[in-house]
């Protein structure tokens, strides 16, 4: 069973589902196929970004909830992701900002992160760096950048998954 977080009551927001055993490298293929995607590293993403806030690998599937902008989160512009997690908000991962782009295009037919960039404070590649999600002239682009800096193009999107009361959905 997934466990359902509620809703947050002011915004708009999509929930996500990841189902167990759901790798990040297959989501990506999957980008690339459907619009095309570029990635920083010739490695798998599962071994170039293995630190993350939730795994359905490790944790089993799960729920969350994202505010559904096309540009990540405004108020979290000029913030690090370093900084991010000493406020302990929980922010997105790579794999979740993946599947919420599919999402919103298969819904849409447009692409999140026009003109911003999804920083994936929730998730940390080999080096210690943070990953960051945004769309390029024609395709998707994912790249690293350092966890100490910010820039007010670089915007955390919040993930609520921390239920209160719970709804269940049966797997």
């Amino acid at each position: 069973a997934i466990v359902i977080p509620p809703r947050p009551a002011e915004g708009k927001w999509r929930l996500i589902v990841v189902a167990a055993g759901l790798t990040v490298e297959a989501i990506f293929q999957k980008c690339r196929e459907k619009f095309g995607a570029w990635k920083y590293t010739s490695t798998d993403l599962d071994k170039a970004v293995p630190t993350n806030d939730r795994c359905p690998n490790r944790d089993g599937g799960y729920a969350i909830w994202v505010r559904d902008v096309i540009e990540a989160d405004e108020e979290f512009k000029n913030i690090s992701a370093d900084d991010i997690t000493a406020k302990k908000i929980k922010a997105v991962t790579l794999r979740e900002r993946l599947l919420h782009e599919i999402d919103y295009f298969d819904e849409t037919g447009k692409h999140l992160d026009v003109i911003n960039w999804t920083l994936c404070a929730g998730s940390r590649d080999s080096g210690g760096s943070v990953v960051r999600v945004g769309w390029s002239v024609d395709e998707l682009n994912v790249y690293y950048y350092d966890t100490r800096l910010s820039d007010d193009k670089l915007r955390v999107r919040e993930a609520v998954s921390n239920p209160l009361s719970l709804v269940t959905l049966v797997a």
